[in-house]
């Protein structure tokens, strides 16, 4: 059961990528969701059933940005597996230790895009400042996905009928 409702909410989180985080943009950096949904569900769930998740929804992410064919997918199975890898030695109640295992996990992210667009040799003015700041700026995004991921699970809902 748990299951399902992890894969409805990437089902929901690749909507919200896909219509609202444009929005969002600043500098022409799209925020990235995927990114604390990765997080906080590589913590509450066992690492078998989170690399097809990652796979899927990057394959779906990629389907949707051609140019980075395969960027997505390969970031967020790597993303998962350092998670899985190291989450159980992070401290998960400190607010600092927190935001700066999400600030790596944004570090690799966009080191990963960062190399493609360097051997592509696509690099625009100021491309290194944007890198940093796409880090920043998503890590922050990030961060407060993350806990607002962990609030809304602590929401107990109950109808009676």
């Amino acid at each position: 059961m748990r299951l399902v409702k992890f894969i409805f909410l990437g089902i929901f989180v690749l909507y919200f990528q896909l219509l609202a985080a444009p929005h969002m943009a600043i500098f022409s950096i799209i925020p990235n969701f995927f990114i604390s949904y990765l997080a906080y569900i590589s913590i509450k769930n066992k690492a078998k059933s989170l690399f097809p998740i990652a796979f899927i929804l990057g394959l779906a992410l990629d389907i949707m940005y051609p140019p980075l064919l395969g960027l997505n997918t390969i970031s967020f199975l790597i993303i998962v597996f350092l998670i899985n890898r190291f989450h159980s030695n992070v401290n998960k109640q400190k607010f600092i230790i927190v935001s700066l295992s999400i600030l790596f996990l944004n570090f690799i992210y966009y080191s990963i895009f960062f190399l493609y667009h360097v051997l592509a040799s696509q690099i625009i003015e100021h491309f290194f400042l944007l890198f940093l700041f796409s880090i920043l700026y998503n890590s922050i995004i990030s961060i407060l996905s993350v806990y607002l991921l962990i609030i809304t699970e602590k929401i107990k809902i109950t109808l009676h009928v």
